[in-house]
């Protein structure tokens, strides 16, 4: 949900498409708003079958400096499945969904982003960079069609700029879902996108300017996060309550032989590398602690009154200092440093905070 700051991961649960029961012509106001029918296209070639992409070139950018406390949070859902009549077994239209620009603060909603030509709906998908401006955020080219990313930049007073949709190899689509569950990262500079999905397993690394990337095979990998080390060149990921690292300069095309074992961490529900790869934050659903990867004692962070039920993944900010995670239809915040938190309902419009969370970071 997701992620460090180094290329902070969105993880999701998108098992399946939000089950709103809409009538079509159940709108306020008396007037009715057309649904969007679905749209009809080829599924893309599953990640796992796909030919490998050569090895980029890895030239080294700056990495974007974190602002300080985050203004700006960026959240996604999934489009709304109608149902007409709501007996129906299977969906009639979609209604697409926006991703949207919140104030970090209050949650008020401050922008809308706007999909790029040829992406139907935002889906529960969301990265960032450190800077707080530099985002990606998955999408949908139609109901049961390929899934794809798109970039977008946020100016000091969050208004967002043109979406750019990414050119990379994509998971292909179920009927409800763009291929179950995915995870996704920025890399430190904003330049790299690191996405894996949960269903088919394996993983791609894509440079999203000049579109150049390599594919892992990756066959019942089950990679529940990931995010980018410090060097802008590893990849840190969560797998089976195992922390691992990957070196995406190897040529390497199957992914399990190529990850190596940092940390075992049995009772973690989630998990998150520091920025300065020497912790890692841990969500054992009733308080979050951080615990060096050179060993030593747990530090209790904060203590939640929430469980791990409807967790929609663990973030930090670009300082480290943040932490953010949704569950069911609440943003909350967590200021490590003091142990204070805080949240703010998710926008839900016509899903009323039913279906699965909304994929958030900042």
């Amino acid at each position: 949900m997701t992620s460090n700051p180094h290329g902070r991961a969105a993880r999701l649960s998108v098992s399946s498409v939000i089950v709103a029961a809409l009538a079509l012509t159940g709108c306020s106001g008396g007037h009715t708003k057309r649904a969007v029918p679905p749209a009809r296209s080829e599924a893309a070639t599953p990640v796992a079958t796909q030919r490998p992409l050569p090895i980029p070139r890895l030239s080294v950018y700056p990495a974007l400096r974190p602002p300080g406390t985050p203004k700006f949070i960026v959240a996604a859902t999934a489009p709304v499945a109608v149902f007409d009549p709501p007996s129906a077994k299977d969906a009639t239209s979609y209604i697409p969904a926006h991703a949207v620009v919140l104030d970090a603060e209050t949650g008020r909603v401050l922008h809308t982003i706007t999909t790029p030509p040829g992406v139907f709906s935002s889906w529960s998908v969301v990265a960032a960079a450190p800077d707080d401006r530099t985002f990606v955020i998955g999408g949908t080219t139609g109901p049961g069609a390929g899934f794809t990313f798109y970039t977008v930049r946020l100016d000091d007073q969050g208004r967002p700029g043109t979406a750019r949709k990414v050119l990379a190899p994509m998971p292909a689509a179920g009927p409800h879902s763009p291929d179950g569950e995915l995870v996704g990262a920025l890399s430190p500079d904003g330049r790299r996108l690191a996405f894996t999905s949960m269903a088919t397993g394996g993983l791609v690394v894509v440079d999203i300017v000049t579109h150049v990337g390599h594919t892992w095979a990756g066959h019942g990998t089950h990679i529940t996060d990931l995010s980018w080390a410090k060097d802008g060149r590893s990849l840190w990921l969560w797998t089976g309550q195992t922390l691992k690292t990957l070196d995406t300069t190897r040529p390497d095309t199957e992914l399990a032989p190529a990850l190596r074992p940092v940390a075992n961490l049995p009772d973690a529900f989630d998990a998150v590398v520091t920025p300065d790869d020497r912790a890692v934050i841990v969500f054992t659903g009733s308080r979050i602690e951080r615990r060096s990867l050179d060993g030593g004692p747990a530090q209790t962070l904060a203590r939640l009154r929430s469980a791990a039920d409807g967790l929609g993944g663990l973030t930090l900010d670009g300082s480290g200092r943040f932490a953010l995670y949704t569950q069911g239809w609440r943003i909350h915040r967590v200021d490590l440093a003091t142990g204070r938190t805080a949240s703010f309902a998710v926008p839900a419009g016509k899903r009323q905070g039913k279906g699965d969370a909304p994929g958030a970071a900042w």
